[in-house]
């Protein structure tokens, strides 16, 4: 059983999927950047299910894939410590994912009359973190689609967009945001953040092709260094 960790969006959420793809178990935190209250348990949880009784299941943890960002810095903090204590804990594999792909790539295969899709996360002002997922149809090329723009910070509008049609999507948090900023054309717009269990065919190819990661070493991918602010609280007299 892998066990999958999500905590860069607003919600946390946790899902255990089988070595061979199934998903069995998901869990959404209810409570807006609530990683700190919520996560620790939900993994618990998560945990505990493992090792019941799932019939033909595998019982246990056997690796942790978790959102590799960028997203909340704290989050994602938060996140990869469970992650990484997890797997020092029971000597099993970190298998790091890209959320912004798998969330494109859910909606890819969800919409069928789609070409493209671009994933775009609010990162505040009038910028995003953006990625753009492009469905191919290339005989043995071993997959429906490519990232034809990887992760990247965007300040809006960017030229890089284009005049995106009908068969354009985005998708993520900043919908309002890209609605307001770039010339769409009809597209369409789906309001979904990264989750757990969207991260279930590439958590399980990495598990196949034993694509880990290095426990000592690996760090989230911010993309940008976290600016600490100052806390409504306080004041400058």
């Amino acid at each position: 059983m892998i066990l999958l960790i999500e905590s860069s969006a607003e919600y946390p959420s946790v899902a255990l999927v089988t070595e061979a793809g199934i998903l069995v178990h998901l869990e959404v935190g209810e409570v807006v950047q609530s990683h700190s209250e919520l996560l620790p348990m939900m993994v618990q949880r998560a945990v505990e299910l493992s090792n019941s009784e799932f019939g033909i299941f595998t019982k246990g943890i056997s690796a942790v894939g978790f959102h590799e960002g960028p997203g909340s810095y704290t989050g994602l903090r938060i996140g990869v410590s469970l992650a990484k204590g997890l797997c020092f804990a029971k000597g099993i594999p970190l298998i790091s994912v890209s959320g912004f792909e798998a969330l494109g790539v859910e909606i890819l295969r969800s919409n069928e009359s789609l070409n493209s899709v671009w994933v775009m996360m609010d990162a505040r002002r009038d910028e995003v973190y953006a990625l753009k997922l492009e469905r191919i149809s290339v005989p043995g090329s071993g997959s429906d689609y490519q990232v034809s723009l990887p992760i990247c910070a965007m300040i809006l509008p960017d030229t890089r967009v284009g005049e995106p049609d009908e068969k354009t999507c985005f998708v993520g948090n900043a919908n309002e945001k890209v609605a307001r900023l770039v010339a769409n054309s009809g597209s369409k717009f789906i309001d979904l953040s990264p989750r757990a269990d969207h991260l279930c065919d590439l958590a399980v190819s990495k598990f196949q092709a034993n694509n880990f990661e290095d426990l000592a070493y690996y760090e989230p991918y911010y993309l940008k260094d976290f600016v600490a602010g100052i806390g409504k609280k306080f004041g400058i007299f």
